[in-house]
């Protein structure tokens, strides 16, 4: 526990369960609880916030503008029971990586029953009968499973092709361990997930009802020596909730590539798209160009013959050497452009800690 309190800022709907903390513990020195924030921009230049608990949906496109602002001024976020899509994810932990910032999701605790390497049944009751509230809570239930049986290696959705129609959706999720999820709605009003398997039955709520567990998370978020991974754990989760519609889209099991997209990887395809139109545009020139001059070769012969019978020169005027290299030009430009990776940031702790992990 610090010796100083943590100053935060509330961005979103106040937590209850900060309630059981104490001033020396957790201070809360500005709160912004309105539907669109209001005045949340004083956040940035209030040098008594050390970190700032952002309680709102990240689903708007609003709400999404101010988690850049709050990264790219290297402001430390703790994100809430976080609902954002994986490509919005993704884009946060680039432009955190870049900006050198803090971030992490704030979630229930995870599983620790030691599940075996069979089928787990999860009966989930769903507050959102929407696609979208199958990922979000799909996502949750895969973060409470993942310390225990590991990452999703597989996902395979059943049902549900009609108009998002979710009522008889059965989802199979394979874990890293070999257990395999069957998961579908839940028949009863029971609140959260409730898994079992054989004699064991586990019931998990999706509520943050531990306020040190919670204090700990934003204790490790300012910690200089410890890397908070949680924020790359959801959106790989969420990625993989995401694949469902995929599934049944294509009516197969979809396997689940782990991997964090940086901005260097951004980068590489962008120039291996770039290098690929260029070396068509130059080899369409030639072709061109090639084209035009065999188009010209009986003129040129009849010169040539004119010549011959005048006794005159049949040399024509000789284009400079500096366009007769223009190939040359688009490719060098693209070699160029290769050097622009050395001015993304890049974070190697990180990665250390995700190749460590």
């Amino acid at each position: 526990m610090p010796l100083t309190p943590i100053r935060a800022a509330i961005l979103g709907a106040p937590l209850e369960i900060l309630n059981a903390l104490s001033n020396s513990t957790l201070d809360i020195v500005a709160s912004y609880t309105s539907a669109d924030l209001h005045g949340w921009e004083a956040v940035l230049a209030n040098r008594l916030v050390d970190v700032v608990i952002f309680n709102a949906s990240q689903q708007t496109e609003g709400n999404q503008a101010v988690l850049r602002t709050l990264i790219q001024n290297q402001i430390p976020v703790a994100i809430v029971q976080p609902d954002a899509d994986s490509l919005f994810a993704y884009e946060l932990e680039m432009i955190r990586v870049d900006a050198g910032g803090r971030l992490c999701a704030l979630t229930p605790p995870a599983g620790s029953t030691p599940f075996a390497t069979t089928i787990l049944h999860g009966n989930a009751n769903l507050p959102d009968d929407t696609m979208l509230g199958v990922y979000e809570h799909l996502t949750h239930d895969l973060l409470f499973l993942q310390p225990e049986l590991g990452m999703p290696k597989y996902v395979f959705a059943m049902g549900g092709r009609v108009n998002d129609d979710i009522r008889n959706l059965t989802i199979n999720v394979e874990f890293e361990a070999g257990c395999i999820l069957n998961w579908a709605k839940a028949k009863t009003d029971q609140k959260g997930t409730s898994f079992h398997q054989d004699d064991i039955q586990v019931d998990y709520s999706h509520q943050l009802n531990d306020a040190q567990d919670l204090m700990h998370s934003l204790t490790s978020l300012l910690a200089d020596d410890v890397i908070d991974r949680s924020w790359v754990q959801f959106a790989s989760i969420r990625e993989a909730a995401e694949l469902i519609s995929i599934s049944l889209r294509k009516g197969r099991r979809i396997e689940i590539f782990d991997g964090n997209p940086t901005e260097a990887d951004s980068f590489k395809g962008v120039m291996s798209t770039a290098g690929c139109f260029i070396l068509l545009f130059v080899l369409s020139m030639i072709t061109l160009f090639a084209a035009f001059d065999i188009s010209q070769i009986s003129e040129t012969r009849d010169q040539h013959l004119t010549a011959l019978e005048t006794n005159a020169s049949a040399e024509g005027q000789v284009a400079p050497l500096w366009i007769r290299l223009w190939p040359v030009y688009p490719l060098a430009l693209f070699i160029g452009f290769q050097f622009l990776r050395y001015i993304i940031r890049t974070d190697s702790q990180n990665r250390e800690a995700g190749d460590t992990t």
